[in-house]
């Protein structure tokens, strides 16, 4: 409840201070997801981060991203602790207002050991492995279905903090047989360690969005902007040679 109270109190005293109009600074909390969002590392803040800061500026609008473990900043998005999500698919928070036009788009893949010869083909092929996921990440339809129905197995690892790089020391102690992350995470982590692991097997491409709470009377303003902003090619190109930068 007293969650709750703080999050109306957050709305009520933004739409005070900002009437109807975009507030000059916006807080949307996230959780450490190197490249696209970069915790303590101003120099390399992230594509997403990067990009959304960029042309949010040209509008007169400050970002400011809270860092968080992953299910804890869609909590307090859902709360109105904060104004959104900067970066998240629809099945994480479908509470949330979502931008029809994404940000950019992830991969989810099947982590293991090199030397491993498992190879993911679709849900039959996880039984009888141990997997690991962080707690409130939107893999896939079929797969978070999957981490649903098994998540009291003892072969199934849902980790609450330390995410990928926990996953990753879970792994090489044999706790895990594969865990699930996007595939330019996982090169990013392990781009300058001599840690031998593979990509076996990955889903369907897809697209995460700019998400924020439903009930701030800016809202559909801001949402109305973003569709626009993040449609335009000049930003598009913009966000391509921001990738660049990160490879």
């Amino acid at each position: 409840m007293k969650q709750l109270l703080c999050g109306v109190i957050l709305i009520a005293l933004n739409a005070l201070a900002h009437g109807q109009g975009i507030p000059k600074t916006i807080t949307l909390a996230s959780t450490d997801w190197c490249p696209y969002v970069c915790d303590q590392r101003p120099e390399q803040p992230g594509i997403v981060y990067e990009y959304l800061t960029l042309i949010l500026k040209e509008h007169g609008i400050n970002l400011k991203v809270e860092f968080n473990p992953w299910h804890e900043s869609v909590k307090k998005a859902n709360l109105g602790q904060v104004h959104g999500l900067l970066t998240a698919t629809k099945d994480e928070a479908p509470e949330l207002l979502f931008t029809t036009t994404p940000t950019a788009n992830y991969q989810v893949c099947f982590i293991t050991k090199r030397d491993q010869n498992w190879l993911y083909k679709d849900t039959n092929s996880l039984y009888g492995i141990h997997l690991g996921s962080i707690k409130g990440y939107g893999y896939g339809e079929d797969v978070d279905q999957y981490i649903k129905d098994y998540a009291q197995n003892p072969n199934m690892h849902i980790i609450e903090s330390g995410g990928i790089e926990r996953l990753n020391d879970m792994l090489f102690s044999d706790d895990i047989n594969a865990f699930l992350d996007d595939s330019l995470v996982v090169l990013w982590l392990l781009r300058d360690k001599n840690v031998k692991v593979k990509l076996a097997g990955c889903l369907e491409r897809k697209p995460f969005f700019l998400a924020v709470h439903p009930e701030l009377p800016w809202a559909n303003e801001f949402m109305q902007l973003m569709n626009k902003i993040l449609k335009e090619a000049v930003n598009r190109r913009t966000l391509h040679s921001i990738k660049l930068k990160y490879r």
